[in-house]
């Protein structure tokens, strides 16, 4: 499934991006702090924004199969940004 543009419920759209973007805004921006994350057998997510804002700037998700050993086998890593949408009045 493809969540390139999805809107969510939490009131903003996310827009798939690529790992070098995902990289450079957190190293560029060390204040950003976790918004969120779940972790399940082979699926991991993660979201990150500034202090204080109502929504995250970016997510991030990784999953894989778990091998002998629970290694981590196929790994797959997917990035977003994160647009807020205004609200119609």
């Amino acid at each position: 499934m493809s969540f390139a543009g999805r809107l969510t419920d939490e009131g903003y759209r996310k827009v798939e991006t690529s790992a070098e973007v995902w990289a450079v805004i957190r190293a560029r921006h060390p204040e950003l702090v976790p918004f969120g994350t779940a972790s399940f057998e082979g699926d991991m997510f993660s979201s990150y924004g500034f202090p204080g804002a109502d929504f995250p700037l970016m997510e991030a998700r990784t999953t894989w199969e778990i091998g002998p050993e629970y290694q981590r086998i196929n790994e797959q890593h997917r990035y977003w940004l994160c647009i807020p949408i205004k609200e119609a009045t």
